[in-house]
């Protein structure tokens, strides 16, 4: 009932990812929707999408997801949140996101940044070719230079990430959980004078 009657190429579903096709505004305006309408208290939902922020971090792309809501459900968060949250890791975020966790781990590994910046298409090829031919000496020599201080850089910065996301959210869907609750609290009371007055009549 719900399949499109045509479905949509690969290239039209990689460029949706890209650029969905309501634009950004619309699916962030979606993901915060589906957010703040998550059942629970605004403690669980931080809790959730704070564990996404924060695996977001990391250059295991295609396990953020999966890793974060199993996070989130070890914490007693919303596994659901956690999906939500792992999205600030995407196609327009994810170069800054590599260059923060590549220099980051380069400080803790050396106490310095040393070299030139890394060349990811590069590391990329690398890596598909390394994968496809099971070659582990292209792998060492082409991946895990930039993938190991990206590994230990993402670590830091995951650990700032959980509690910035946490408080912010958190604060954020109180708010609106306490307008919620006003305006049910309102039309109640609202509905109960409406049947006052008719029973007085």
């Amino acid at each position: 009932m719900f399949l499109r009657r045509e479905k949509l190429s690969f290239l039209s579903r990689t460029w949706g990812f890209i650029w969905p096709r309501g634009g950004w505004k619309r699916a962030a305006a979606y993901y915060w929707h589906r957010l703040h309408r998550i059942p629970g208290t605004p403690s669980f939902i931080a809790i959730g999408f704070a564990c996404g922020a924060a695996l977001a971090m990391t250059p295991f792309y295609g396990t953020h997801m999966i890793v974060g809501a199993a996070l989130a459900w070890v914490l007693g968060g919303s596994m659901l949140a956690a999906v939500i949250g792992a999205h600030v890791a995407n196609p327009w975020t994810a170069p800054a996101l590599w260059y923060a966790a590549y220099y980051m781990g380069e400080l803790v590994l050396n106490g310095h940044i040393e070299g030139k910046a890394p060349n990811f298409i590069r590391v990329f090829k690398d890596l598909t070719e390394s994968a496809l031919n099971l070659d582990g000496r292209l792998f060492m020599e082409g991946v895990w230079p930039v993938l190991w201080p990206m590994t230990v850089g993402s670590i830091p910065l995951g650990i700032i990430t959980f509690p910035i996301a946490y408080f912010a959210l958190k604060s954020v869907v109180s708010v609106v959980h306490a307008r919620r609750a006003a305006r049910i609290k309102g039309a109640n009371d609202d509905e109960s004078t409406d049947h006052e007055v008719e029973m007085r009549g």
